[in-house]
């Protein structure tokens, strides 16, 4: 099997790649409700990276957190606790130094997925809870930093094989739509494409720093979930893109006094599973079209290779 030539698979980020820590660090009571919930991940069933990890190698690392952001002295991420207090979520920069922590140094066969930066965009049309600004945000600034790490993540942890996921297109959630505000639905389109478009160039020119002995690649989420949306009947998914499987309020995924329970809607077809994160069968063809990715990845550092 294709991702069997790594020896490890490591995911850092936010609920996008978070299979459970979150759920761990609130005593299981956080995403919420639980029959919603699969298992404690931001999914109603299986994520990418549980698909990824049934097919891949046998052992795995996970450090991603609901909530993350790329530097929690920017901005951090916050999810309640049981005690009704709320907590900082380790942010991309600190999952990197746990995993230097737990680790030391990664072999040269691991393959990291970052799948961060939502949160962060997030923060910039979302006053108060579950965000605090430390800084004035900037988009050139939040990609400056998620390059640093990246660059960090392979220079002082050892990651030779890197996989940065875009950030997905953040003006088709129905949580943005909900806010029924032109102005900030703009702002989320610009800023996402802009965003992305920094980060892209920035791990190029990273690649092209490091080296060949480095593999840095950009896997566009973005543009695989707008596939989607655009012909939702070839996905095989749901064409009422705006109603996801659970209606209840979003605050309620962090809130453990609100098991709300309702009938979700077509839980097999959605697009999302909440008013942010991806159901099911999303997570499944993401994980798909993850695998061809690096199939071509690695086809053409061969072929490279040949040359």
């Amino acid at each position: 099997m294709l991702l069997n030539r790594f020896s490890r698979l490591v995911y850092l980020g936010d609920s996008n790649a978070d299979t459970g820590n979150v759920f761990s660090m609130t005593n299981g009571t956080g995403p919420m409700p639980s029959h919603v919930y699969w298992n404690g991940r931001y999914s109603n069933g299986m994520m990418w990276v549980d698909h990824l990890n049934s097919f891949g190698p046998s052992e795995s690392i996970v450090l991603a957190h609901g909530c993350a952001t790329i530097d929690n002295s920017i901005v951090s991420g916050t999810v309640a606790m049981p005690d009704a207090t709320s907590s900082e979520v380790p942010s991309l920069t600190d999952q990197i130094s746990l995993l230097l922590a737990k680790v030391g140094k990664l072999s040269p066969e691991d393959l990291v997925f970052v799948f961060v930066g939502s949160n962060d965009l997030n923060s910039m049309i979302t006053d108060g809870p579950p965000y605090i600004k430390k800084q004035a945000l900037t988009l050139r600034l939040l990609a400056t930093r998620l390059q640093q790490e990246v660059e960090r993540l392979c220079l002082e942890v050892g990651a030779r094989n890197a996989i940065v996921m875009s950030v997905r297109p953040r003006e088709d959630y129905p949580g943005v739509l909900a806010l029924n505000d032109p102005a900030k639905l703009e702002f989320t389109r610009q800023a996402t494409s802009e965003f992305n478009a920094m980060v892209c160039q920035d791990m190029a020119e990273l690649q092209e720093r490091l080296g060949s002995s480095y593999r840095i690649g950009v896997f566009d989420t973005y543009a695989f979930q707008k596939r989607i949306t655009q012909d939702p009947a070839a996905a095989g998914i749901d064409p009422d893109l705006q109603t996801p499987c659970n209606r209840v309020a979003a605050e309620s995924a962090q809130a453990p006094d609100k098991q709300i329970v309702v009938p979700l809607s077509n839980p097999e077809t959605k697009l999302f599973v909440d008013d942010f994160h991806l159901a099911k069968r999303a997570q499944g063809l993401l994980a798909a079209e993850m695998v061809r990715y690096i199939s071509l990845m690695l086809a053409t550092e061969q072929c490279a290779a040949q040359q």
